[in-house]
């Protein structure tokens, strides 16, 4: 697809345009759903301390509401009238509360969601004048207020007067189905408070008297004379709260200690979500209000705003396509002719010539080009004559490798059969005068001692040497041993551990195929040392179906060969030849902090 130029060329306008768009249009959206997330969460914050002064100020008024109603004298009067009616309908209390709630609950001809209408029932005795004297009184105080009910409880748990007449009048608060109910909480907890000024809230949960709504319980004693005689409760119903959650925008919840919904303009959003969430200051529990608002909300203008940038975009991009057609094609269809007479040229037509149109570059290339064709047809060298001396060169620098290697060899026997030996014959008779006596023994022996060690390490510099020079073990041992033994010198001379691998058959390979294949793993691994710094070296040596395959790598610092600084030196021009000589091949892969990796092929 992009084999042609122009086509590159067209391309890649066509991807500045886009990239830059992209860009501008990432680094647009990134700022603005930044600000608008910081706005929103601002607003929220906002809404969220609002709202919570809201409720704190509600619930703070139920709580005055109790301790006024109460302390108020109507009230000690009603339920000390209640519990005098309450002892005087029956001699037990199943009799009491079965009659009650036949004459509220079943024989009331108002609805069940109305039953509160009713003031005196019929055959309600001392009870149901007391009821028609009272209630009155509490039903509108429960509706002016927004209360759900309002209860009076005795000493002894007996629910004696609710205002809406559900299934918790007349029972007893510590039996079933009243026990354990918020109901039964607020009332045990308001008997244990010791002052005239104080009130008891239970939390929302589940009140399977009012059909198992959410409802809270606030309560107070009722006192008289320092003593109680029983306690005041309003039940405040979820939609109180509801109601002031909704006043502002329909994103907030109430949630209690462990984190489940109390209230709220809707259930907790799914999905990514912004949210601010203050705590609630209310003494008997512990609220948080969240505000949240989803994300696909808040960032709907972000939306707006890609959609305009693509639309933008791609407007843009086809400009700047169209722009690039004509550019291409101005610019390539010279390029195109010169291609054209190119070839011409290398079939042999040197009076091939382009015709210059232009001052411009293209017009001075053309110019080059004719200048160069008729260079060519003047100066043109037969091919065959460079090839020959190429090959004559090629048998001088092979000559020139192998009397080399005959003058290594006869170097190293000489230096291992003769220096060697003596210098180590020279350590042990400095060992043995170490032990004669003389003037000083102890200066003596120190003396020696030093002359021993640098003898010795005389000898290993040599023999180190040598093996430089042509490596005994290659023809005593083969290449494996060889190469082995390279990789440990090249260990103990500070290098990383390698990681070597070696076929079984290397050994067999053609004399001139080991030597060579040794000595770049040789040179490989001191261009290692002295280059690379790196941390790990592998060598792996390997048979495959065209012949075999030496490979050395390392994770060192690496080096660019296309860079104008970079230089072959001697090393890789020596690897090079030597493959070349056999018929191989020597390939180079390495990029900067990339390490290297030197893979020698030559054939079976």
């Amino acid at each position: 697809m992009f084999a042609s130029y122009r086509t590159r060329l067209q391309a890649a306008f066509v991807a500045l345009a886009l990239v830059a768009i992209a860009v501008t249009g990432y680094e647009a959206s990134a700022g603005a759903s930044a600000a608008l997330e910081k706005a929103t969460l601002d607003r929220l914050g906002q809404v969220a301390a609002a709202t919570k002064r809201q409720v704190e100020r509600y619930f703070h008024d139920v709580r005055n509401h109790v301790l006024a109603l109460s302390s108020d004298e109507s009230t000690l009067v009603a339920i000390a009238e209640f519990s005098e009616a309450w002892t005087a309908m029956g001699h037990t209390e199943a009799a009491r509360t079965a009659l009650l709630r036949r004459l509220f609950l079943e024989n009331n001809p108002h609805a069940p969601s109305a039953r509160d209408l009713l003031v005196e029932p019929a055959g309600g005795g001392r009870y149901g004048q007391v009821h028609a004297r009272y209630h009155p009184t509490f039903h509108r105080y429960q509706n002016a207020f927004g209360f759900y009910d309002i209860f009076l409880i005795d000493t002894a748990g007996h629910v004696l007067y609710t205002v809406r007449k559900e299934a918790d009048l007349g029972g007893r608060l510590e039996e079933a189905p009243l026990a354990g109910t918020g109901l039964s909480q607020v009332y045990q907890r308001a008997l244990q408070l010791g002052s005239v000024e104080q009130a008891v809230m239970v939390d929302y949960e589940p009140y399977a008297i009012s059909h198992g709504e959410l409802a809270a319980f606030v309560a107070a004693p009722i006192w008289r004379a320092g003593a109680k005689l029983g306690v005041l409760a309003i039940q405040v119903s979820v939609d109180e709260v509801n109601r002031v959650l909704a006043d502002d925008a329909a994103f907030e919840f109430i949630a209690g200690r462990e984190g489940v919904p109390r209230a709220g303009s809707r259930a907790p959003g799914e999905g990514p979500l912004l949210r601010t969430a203050v705590p609630i200051d209310l003494p008997d529990v512990r609220w948080t209000l969240i505000a949240e608002e989803p994300a696909s909300q808040a960032f709907a203008p972000v939306r707006d705003m890609q959609r305009r940038i693509a639309g933008w975009g791609i407007l843009i991009a086809g400009v700047f396509f169209a722009a690039a057609w004509w550019l291409g094609r101005s610019v390539t269809q010279p390029v195109l002719e010169l291609a054209a007479h190119a070839r011409q040229l290398g079939a042999g037509d040197f009076s091939s010539h382009i015709p210059v149109r232009s001052a411009d570059e293209l017009g001075q290339l053309a110019g080059s080009f004719n200048r160069m064709a008729d260079d060519l047809r003047t100066t043109t060298v037969s091919r065959d004559r460079l090839d020959e001396a190429h090959q004559k060169l090629r048998e001088l620098t092979g000559r020139l490798i192998d009397s080399q290697e005959v003058e290594r060899q006869r170097l190293a026997r000489e230096l291992h059969d003769d220096v060697t030996q003596r210098m180590a014959s020279i350590a042990i008779e400095a060992g043995r005068l170490k032990l004669s006596p003389a003037r000083d023994p102890a200066e003596w022996r120190e003396g020696l001692e030093r002359l021993q060690q640098e003898m010795a390490r005389l000898s290993g510099d040599i023999h180190g040497l040598s093996r430089r020079l042509h490596p005994a073990v290659l023809d005593d041992l083969g290449l494996a041993a060889a190469i082995e033994g390279e990789c440990r010198g090249f260990f103990e001379r500070g290098g990383p551990p390698v990681d070597l691998a070696v076929d079984p058959g290397a050994d067999s390979l053609p004399a001139e195929t080991q030597l060579a294949l040794y000595r770049v793993v040789q040179e490989a691994l001191r261009n290692i040392a002295r280059h690379a710094a790196a941390g790990e070296v592998s060598v792996t040596l390997r048979e495959t179906a065209e012949g075999v395959a030496l490979t050395v790598s390392d994770n060192g610092r690496g080096f660019d060969r296309t860079a104008p600084e970079w230089r072959a030196g001697l090393g890789f021009a020596s690897m090079e030849e030597r493959m070349r000589l056999l018929g191989g091949s020597l390939r180079v892969e390495s990029a900067p902090g990339e390490g290297t990796r030197i893979v020698a092929e030559l054939p079976a």
